[in-house]
């Protein structure tokens, strides 16, 4: 199935974290080019942000649908070697009603919204090195998010898969009970 949002051509990426407390990592993709990349802490400050930059399609990085265990789509990217955690363990139940959450507040004003796994995105691409994943679909003027902790970096793996996607390129993994959107292989 290829994935397109052709008229999208600004998207962000959301490595959220199960509590406000914590940072979440927030990246913005405007055609093909990050401008946007750091850490927030409130659903209020993604939802803004995110509106702020007008995206039409944000990549999450957290479970976007329950299980009481693993999903049949957990399951499929087991099967396919990646790594994945259930919905259903007691760790990632609070992430995964903030993601739900999320997802209803940008849908309701008109963003798609889609589940994907930054490390798994980054095993899909093929290549081991995340500026060699992030240079081959991004343009990026500035690297100094890489030093900003992994909650940003994964936050700008999460947009490259909204770029792949909007780019009709990204790979996912599906079952009934989800879709996990992932990176295309990037080496030949």
């Amino acid at each position: 199935m290829r994935n397109c949002l052709k008229h999208c051509r600004i998207v962000g990426g959301v490595d959220l974290a199960g509590s406000p407390r914590r940072p979440t990592g927030i990246a913005v993709v405007s055609n093909g080019k990050l401008v946007y990349a750091d850490k927030v802490f409130l659903d209020n400050e993604i939802l803004d942000l995110l509106l702020k930059y007008r995206v039409c399609l944000v990549a999450i990085d957290a479970p976007l649908s329950f299980s009481k265990s693993y999903r049949k789509v957990d399951l499929a990217m087991k099967r396919k070697g990646f790594k994945v955690l259930p919905p259903g363990w007691r760790g990632m139940r609070m992430l995964t009603n903030r993601a739900i959450r999320l997802k209803r507040a940008l849908e309701s004003v008109g963003v798609k919204v889609i589940e994907t796994h930054p490390s798994s995105a980054i095993k899909s691409s093929g290549l081991h090195r995340v500026d060699d994943v992030i240079a081959s679909l991004i343009n990026v003027d500035d690297w100094s998010f890489i030093n900003k902790g992994k909650d940003v970096v994964d936050a700008v793996i999460s947009a490259c898969v909204a770029w792949a996607y909007v780019e009709c390129s990204s790979y996912s993994i599906e079952e009934v009970d989800g879709v996990i959107y992932l990176l295309p292989r990037l080496i030949k």
